[in-house]
């Protein structure tokens, strides 16, 4: 029976972790209609900061929070702001229009913001680093001392990288960017039991293709302005496979023979 509550204890705090990271990771809505969640940004270090338009520390912060996003992207910086009520959809829209705010803004709720952290405090941000693990909890104001400190240290820290893939001659690559006019090509051949490699780029902020669908292959993809977002299938049966946006505005296709 003593052998048996050790391995008890931990299936226990295994399952506890597992829920919160479940209750953490919630689906999102961006002011633009897109849906994704926070694990779509695997790979990059997140910080995930609430803030509300009635609170004039979070205005103070967040042009420096837009400077960041705009010198750090690159080196996988991805800033996330999620409002706390009461909230306006227009009064939140038009600010962070007049704000140039350059990183996806979420209408938040209580439960929300509970879901990281019990604080009462705004503003406040969340710091998930590459692997999706949740780092710090930031109240108040993120200081410039705070973000060299507790934030470039997991900048640095390169993403880990995926394993070698044998590459045939035979392998397809193409790319398709997302227009304000919708795919370009809106058609790519494919050729049966051939490994394909297909590259999104969407290049204007003007269109509903956020997000990238291929139902027959069970995929569902975020699609960040102006990142590359590779998707590998392998297509079995001939066929024309629908390629579209989560709302179903821009139709594309992949043409296997």
């Amino acid at each position: 029976m003593t052998k048996i509550i050790p391995w008890l204890l931990v299936l226990l705090c295994s399952t506890f972790v597992l829920a919160q990271s479940e209750k953490r990771d919630l689906a999102l809505t961006d002011l633009s209609g897109r849906t994704f969640k926070v694990s779509d940004y695997k790979g990059r270090v997140v910080l995930v900061n609430f803030w509300a338009t009635w609170c004039p520390p979070c205005l103070t912060e967040i042009p420096e929070l837009v400077k960041m996003q705009r010198e750090y992207r690159k080196e996988g910086l991805q800033v996330i702001g999620i409002t706390y009520p009461p909230e306006k959809f227009a009064e939140v829209r038009q600010f962070t229009a007049r704000s140039k705010v350059n990183y996806p803004i979420v209408l938040g709720n209580e439960s929300t913001k509970a879901s990281y952290s019990s604080s009462d405090v705004l503003p406040l941000t969340v710091v998930v680093d590459r692997t999706g693990e949740v780092r710090e909890v930031i109240e108040g104001i993120l200081l410039p001392e705070e973000f060299e400190e507790k934030i470039k240290p997991l900048l640095s820290r390169s993403a880990p990288r995926a394993q070698p893939r044998s590459t045939s001659k035979t392998e397809k690559k193409a790319t398709i960017r997302i227009t304000s006019r919708g795919y370009s090509p809106s058609s790519i051949r494919l050729r049966k039991g051939i490994p394909t490699e297909l590259v999104f780029i969407r290049t204007t902020d003007l269109t509903c293709g956020t997000e990238l669908r291929i139902p027959v292959f069970g995929i569902s993809r975020s699609l960040p302005l102006n990142e590359k977002v590779i998707v590998n299938l392998t297509p079995l049966k001939s066929g024309t496979v629908k390629i579209t946006c989560g709302m179903a505005m821009f139709k594309g296709s992949l043409i296997i023979r």
